[in-house]
């Protein structure tokens, strides 16, 4: 049997729901910030896939939890490492699930 938490889904998800309200914030990102963003979601995917993997692997539901929660705040950790606040790195990806040319622009930096 394996565990599966409402938050299992480590992700942008965590991320912008730890930053309500960034959305609010201008669409115009510097080409620093942006770079920043890439960085950050690379480590964050990292960090999510490996934490997936051991909160699927596990059947005990509070060790689940505490995977969650810690996975979480590695990934918090790995945003504020590239020089970006939660909220702006909230923000970022808020607008390119909005906007398809900064999305592209974004995908971009990413190849």
């Amino acid at each position: 049997m394996q565990i599966k938490t409402p938050l299992m889904s480590l992700s942008l998800a965590a991320l912008l729901m730890a930053s309500m309200g960034a959305s609010a914030q201008s669409t115009e990102f510097s080409d620093e910030q942006l770079n920043q963003f890439v960085e950050a979601q690379s480590e964050v995917m990292e960090i999510r896939n490996e934490y997936v993997q051991q909160i699927e692997s596990t059947e005990d539901r509070e060790e689940a939890m505490a995977l969650e929660q810690e996975g979480n705040e590695m990934m918090i950790e790995a945003v504020e490492d590239t020089g970006l606040s939660v909220d702006t790195y909230s923000a970022i990806a808020q607008a390119a699930s909005d906007n398809q040319d900064l999305a592209q622009r974004i995908e971009s930096m990413m190849n």
